[in-house]
């Protein structure tokens, strides 16, 4: 059951929306949905209201035009925004809350708290377990093929002097080092020598992080990584996106590294890995009404590098048909 959406509330003025000028009454519209976005995706305009930078997020307003074809009224509202009233919405998406790493604690205060008062996808649950990346320790010991990885505590990796543990991974080549909660590839690096690891290291963990260790696979030089999108658990497009830790310093709104991303049909491999990886996470959380499956090449055949059901892009431009069958999953939820 659809609760009546509040008019004094729920006043749709986004003049960036090409689908209609006019605003509708809450008794014409299936739903009211919340795209969850950050402050920096808003340029705040006191007359206007808030507006889209597309350039930040490409998806938002692709999403939004496509919502209200489907005649459900839907605004983007920052994460942290205390003025709204979140219980007067049908549903809240998570999609480009980009900033949350930096305050963890206050997202994960208000993930629960909008789960309590409505609809909250991707849920409470899963959030909570795909924001620490330690979750692909769960994949791969599910025989799910991951990227070798070592998590760095204070202390020590199984056992092992984490000095000793990275020494050995950087030996055979390059290592990359992020912290095991972030996005955007923020404090992401890629180091050709154990030193310069370590010192990323020691500064992540004296900041309360727990760390990342990862080699640095060369084959994503020519080939990319290839990432898998997925909606309402079916396989929706793919995507190829250029390795942008070889041109560090190129972030966009202080929120992401720039990449370059272009459509891709996935090999019979990469689809067949993404449909597993997809399996697994259906069998633990039900239908996701979003995910993106990324992976990288190896001698081997490809390797997960990330589950992403938080607030991954899933570059909807790429695929025409992809707008209206996300707004039509949200939809699905709201009956």
């Amino acid at each position: 059951m659809l609760r009546q959406c509040r008019a004094e509330e729920w006043k749709i003025s986004d003049l960036t929306s090409t689908t209609s000028n006019t605003q509708r009454t809450p008794g014409e519209i299936r739903g009211c949905v919340v795209l969850a976005t950050c402050r920096k995706v808003l340029d705040a305009d006191p007359d206007l209201g808030s507006e889209i930078d597309k350039d930040v997020d490409g998806d938002m307003q692709i999403t939004l035009d496509a919502l209200r074809e489907a005649d459900i009224d839907a605004r983007p509202v920052a994460w942290d925004d205390a003025t709204f009233d979140w219980s007067s919405c049908d549903a809240v998406i998570v999609r480009s809350t980009w900033d949350y790493h930096r305050h963890i604690d206050d997202f994960l205060r208000w993930v629960d708290g909008v789960s309590r008062v409505t609809r909250l996808e991707n849920s409470v649950d899963v959030l909570r377990w795909n924001i620490d990346k330690r979750y692909l320790a769960e994949l791969g010991a599910n025989g799910i093929p991951v990227i070798e990885t070592l998590f760095v505590e204070p202390e020590s990796v199984s056992g092992v002097s984490w000095p000793e543990a990275v020494d050995a991974m950087a030996a055979r080549g390059d290592v990359v080092v992020k912290p095991a909660v972030s996005a955007g590839s923020n404090d992401t690096q890629r180091h050709g020598d154990r030193d310069s690891a370590r010192a990323h290291i020691d500064e992540l963990l004296a900041r309360g992080r727990v760390v990342m260790v990862q080699p640095y696979l060369d084959r994503v030089d020519a080939e990319s990584e290839t990432g898998l999108v997925y909606i309402d658990g079916e396989f929706s497009h793919a995507f190829s996106k250029g390795p942008m830790l070889a041109a560090p310093g190129n972030a966009v709104g202080d929120l992401y590294l720039e990449e370059k991303i272009d459509a891709r049909t996935p090999t019979d491999a990469q689809r067949q890995l993404g449909d597993r990886v997809m399996a697994s996470l259906t069998q633990r959380w039900g239908r996701l009404l979003y995910a993106r499956i990324d992976m990288l090449p190896t001698d081997d055949g490809p390797v997960i590098i990330e589950a992403e059901l938080t607030e991954p892009s899933l570059y909807l431009h790429l695929d025409a048909a992809s707008p209206a069958r996300f707004a039509s999953a949200i939809a699905s939820r709201l009956d």
